[in-house]
């Protein structure tokens, strides 16, 4: 195979990332909903505190990759006004994502999900 063809199958066009979003935003629909603002509405009302801060933490990350004028980061000021939970709830369950390497901090009180962890997450709370 020449480096020309190698170059053809590796570096993908723009639209072959948007098709991989698809089956996720299908899994994200089952908890939650965003608004045009970047509030995230979580629907399921079965999931624990921690995953409703993971799943506002995901959904951001989601909406950010279809609406350039959704951040993917999320405050935990926001996430606790979208999930009712206290400040320091969510920024101790902020942390653990963080140490278990599904988010990242990139300024302090700030989450932003590890984008390619986000379906293994989604995929998780489905199972339950």
């Amino acid at each position: 195979m020449t480096i020309e063809e190698l170059k053809q199958k590796f570096i993908v066009a723009d639209d072959v990332l948007k098709v991989r979003l698809e089956p996720i935003i299908s899994k994200a629909l089952k908890h939650c909903v965003i608004d045009k603002t970047g509030q995230v509405h979580v629907t399921d009302k079965r999931l624990s505190g921690k995953q409703q801060v993971m799943l506002t933490i995901a959904a951001r990350a989601i909406a950010s990759q279809l609406e350039p004028t959704i951040s993917a980061s999320v405050t935990v000021s926001e996430i606790a006004k979208y999930t009712g939970l206290p400040e320091n709830q969510v920024r101790a369950r902020g942390k653990d994502f963080i140490n278990a390497k599904l988010a990242e901090s990139p300024q302090r009180g700030v989450y932003r999900a590890v984008f390619h962890k986000v379906e293994t997450f989604l995929d998780s709370i489905a199972e339950e």
